[in-house]
């Protein structure tokens, strides 16, 4: 090659370098990680760069043992690009009949293993063809056995364009290899005019998948902005103000939304309610099903429903309006007058009662079925007795069942202990050296590692 040509491929062989850095950029520090198109791409184009100036510059000056040097590189540089290019092909045709491409891959891999071998014993490795030729044979041999079994590449959108340019590369490649395969030497005339026509189709096709990918992001994330509002809307904007109570809650989701709740419905004077749900899953569909537990709880409360009665209410309406959700849930009411309390639950972890005067905790645990399982299912109702000075703490699973890094479970552990150890604190501090402590259970490290929505409600009988 002539000084002209040579400047001419090592100005192309920069070029699809730095696209591939980027494309590699793109894929490990955006949201694009998902498009793994980008991945092998980067993968593919950046050695292939590097290859494209190594042959242009490096070669015709070096002397005969560094010759040797350049050809296991060259080698190895034809590896690093083959495999991603590779696996790029399977990404827009599929794995073929029966894992044709699969196997493909394998034996391209063993046949580059044999070509290093060869080399390492061979004095002239000039003379040794590339692994390259293996890929002239396999791939329009896998194409027809395909054909002729009656596979068809899944419908990708750009499928067509990318074959276009992965076919005119695979032409340019091929003449390269098979031009030169007798002395060794791939002399890469046309193939780097098909790398181009190669990026142009890809190019074309990421462009119109990351726009799309991106609406559709834009759109999830307006989604989930409304979703987080009308969450914040349902619960609780104060604590309820009833004489002989003292309340706090906290309310700790793993994700931006979740779907736990509390609140506290309407009473009767010198009663205060308390309901706290839990709907199984996270993120948009089970914020809105605990807006659906809200409206349901709320509206048994105002026609002034038994607490076994508001749970049998709710059930009903999970069966019917949401059949693929459970709930658990738990309502709790108390007349401070008379020192009573009822409750009902259903699948809901136990309320525990802290007894100041007998320093005693007891779990109200008597507990029905999951909501939305059955829709004519009965729940019925607990009793407790409570005196001044005795706390209560209502919560979802997600307190006690919250883990460390040696697999021990913060309710099991910690909350008996903490409860009896912080007794004499007002129920806010205590709401929020619970959560503090909680958080540092599960943390790894200085990373928080909550696997779980996180809600608790205080109540002290003051």
């Amino acid at each position: 090659m002539n000084s002209q040509e040579n400047l001419l491929l090592a100005m192309t062989g920069s070029a699809i370098f730095t696209v591939g850095v980027l494309s590699l950029c793109a894929h490990f520090g955006s949201a694009l990680s998902r498009e793994r198109i980008l991945l092998w791409f980067g993968l593919f184009a950046s050695p292939y760069g590097i290859a494209l100036i190594c042959r242009s510059i490096l070669l015709p000056e070096w002397d005969g043992r560094a010759e040797l040097l350049v050809v296991i590189l060259g080698r190895l540089i034809g590896l690093l690009a083959s495999i991603p290019a590779l696996l790029l092909f399977r990404e827009f045709y599929g794995a073929g009949w029966r894992l044709s491409t699969k196997w493909l891959i394998g034996i391209y891999a063993l046949s580059v293993l044999a070509v290093f071998c060869l080399m390492a014993l061979n004095e002239r490795p000039r003379s040794i063809p590339s692994p390259g030729i293996a890929l002239v044979i396999l791939v329009p041999l896998e194409l027809l056995v395909d054909r002729l079994a009656g596979y068809r590449p899944p419908p990708i959108a750009g499928r067509p364009i990318i074959f276009v340019g992965l076919l005119f590369f695979f032409l340019t490649f091929s003449y390269d290899h098979l031009a030169h395969w007798r002395t060794g030497t791939v002399r890469a005339t046309t193939e780097p005019f098909g790398f181009l026509a190669l990026l142009v189709c890809l190019g074309y096709v990421v462009f119109r998948r990351v726009s799309a990918n991106e609406a559709e992001w834009l759109s999830l994330t307006d989604e989930m902005r409304a979703a987080r509002k009308i969450q914040t809307a349902i619960l609780p904007s104060s604590m309820p103000a009833v004489a002989g109570f003292s309340v706090a809650a906290r309310y700790a989701p793993m994700t931006g939304v979740a779907g736990d709740f509390y609140g506290f419905p309407r009473a009767d004077p010198g009663w205060m309610a308390t309901v706290v749900a839990d709907v199984m899953g996270h993120g948009v569909p089970a914020a809105l099903v605990a807006s659906m537990v809200k409206v349901s709880v709320f509206a048994g409360a105002e026609a002034r429903e038994k607490p076994g009665e508001i749970i049998q209410g709710l059930n009903r309406t999970i069966c019917k309006e949401a059949p693929s959700q459970l709930v658990t849930a738990v309502y709790v009411s108390m007349n401070r007058s008379t020192g009573s309390g009822r409750y009902s639950a259903a699948g809901h972890p136990p309320p525990l009662l802290w007894r100041m005067a007998a320093q005693k905790l007891d779990a109200l645990d008597a507990a029905g079925l999951l909501l939305g399982v059955r829709s004519e299912e009965h729940f019925s109702e607990g009793d407790f007795q409570f005196e001044t000075g005795d706390r209560l703490l209502i919560y979802s699973d997600g307190l006690t069942e919250a883990e460390n890094k040696a697999g021990l479970s913060f309710g099991d552990t910690q909350l008996p202990s903490l409860l009896k150890e912080a007794q004499s604190l007002p129920a806010e501090e205590l709401a929020s050296q619970l959560l503090d402590k909680v958080l540092k259970w599960t943390a790894r490290g200085s990373k928080r590692n909550q696997e779980d929505d996180i809600t608790f409600v205080v109540i002290d009988l003051v």
